[in-house]
């Protein structure tokens, strides 16, 4: 990527482009200049395989990541530094959703309200109606001096792109905390809604510097669009994946002494089987890691206490993450400032 950031401003229009590189086309305004977000509901680029899509729309989220872009004036800002930016977007790393929550869809169908053009397009007619405030994260082109806009005709041509995740495929190597995606700020009900979308074939477990997949971690095989007839859903995550096997229930951030060494985590065994957590690792915002080990049987979930000297819960809002014996990431969850108010009381995740 030449550079990464937010495009942060209002939405005024859209389009629908459905050629053999289809979008949804958004015109957005920022202080009265122009803007162009470029948002991928499928791809002709590269291998077949890419052309594939999942996604997920959030219709209330709440994370750092939306309270840090709040902060961010109008216009364009960069967010090079990645993770120290807070506002910059990881799909693996943020938790700002779980891999399993992501659907496998066409961006056109016959019929209503059953394809990503249309689910996309209701989000940005939301935005239009009720004067919401858009966060489009991605990569910035532009200004394009004597070149008009060629859906909307402004000039010069301007806007941002790569509205998707941009880690885990072939040749995807921009590294982490670079992925895109369309955050829509409902200022009179103070409710936020975002789009995220990812290629069928980019992976779930990325290496922490390249962003490239890590050899030998479970994947979903690549799926080829058929000549004929309908696709049929596909999986968004391996059977064996340990997605599949525990997720972080609650976590103690702010307890009523001082917070080193009071700090827990409780861990749900999701799988059908015991789980062994020797060598895995609670990691918090800043990738400070707390070694645990233990049995959980199924269905049954144990509590874990932090030290004080590796992960550490910040009360202003981070996340926490969990790793296997081997690294790959089994769950991730994310607190706000306000979740973390509440003395003594712990934080409850779903």
């Amino acid at each position: 990527m030449k550079n990464y950031g937010v495009l942060k401003g209002t939405a005024v229009q859209y389009k629908r482009d459905d050629d053999q590189d289809p979008h949804s086309e958004l015109l957005m305004k920022v202080n009265g200049e122009s803007f162009r977000i470029a948002i991928n509901v499928r791809s002709s680029r590269g291998p077949i395989e890419k052309r594939l899509i999942e996604y997920l729309i959030l219709n209330d989220i709440k994370h750092p990541v939306v309270d840090r872009a709040r902060e961010l004036p109008e216009g364009w800002n960069d967010l090079k530094d990645g993770v120290k930016d807070g506002a910059a977007i990881d799909y693996i790393r943020s938790n700002i959703f779980r891999a399993t929550d992501m659907k496998p869809i066409v961006h056109t169908k016959p019929g209503p309200h059953n394809d990503l053009f249309e689910f996309v397009e209701d989000l940005l007619q939301q935005a239009i109606s009720e004067d919401a405030v858009v966060y489009a994260f991605g990569e910035r082109w532009g200004p394009e001096d004597d070149k008009p806009d060629q859906y909307f005709n402004f000039e010069p041509g301007n806007g941002t792109h790569l509205i998707h995740m941009n880690q885990g495929g072939k040749g995807d190597g921009k590294g982490t905390f670079r992925d895109g995606a369309l955050i829509v700020d409902f200022p009179k009900s103070g409710r936020a809604s975002a789009l995220f979308l990812k290629f069928q074939n980019q992976v779930w477990h990325t290496d922490e510097k390249t962003a490239t997949p890590i050899d030998g971690a479970p994947r979903v095989p690549e799926i080829p669009i058929p000549a004929t007839g309908t696709i049929d859903p596909w999986p968004v995550v391996a059977p064996d994946s340990p997605y599949r096997l525990a997720r972080i229930i609650a976590a103690m951030v702010n307890p009523r002494s001082d917070d080193p060494g009071h700090e827990f985590v409780t861990i749900l065994n999701i799988s059908d089987k015991t789980l062994d957590l020797t060598n895995w690792q609670i990691l918090d915002q800043q990738d400070k890691a707390e070694t645990i080990s233990g049995l959980i049987e199924p269905g049954s979930a144990s509590v874990f206490q932090l030290s004080g000297d590796g992960a550490q819960l910040s009360n202003k809002g981070g996340t926490i993450t969990l790793l296997n014996a081997e690294g790959l990431k089994v769950d991730g969850v994310a607190y706000t400032k306000g979740d973390a108010k509440a003395e003594g009381k712990p934080v409850v995740f779903s």
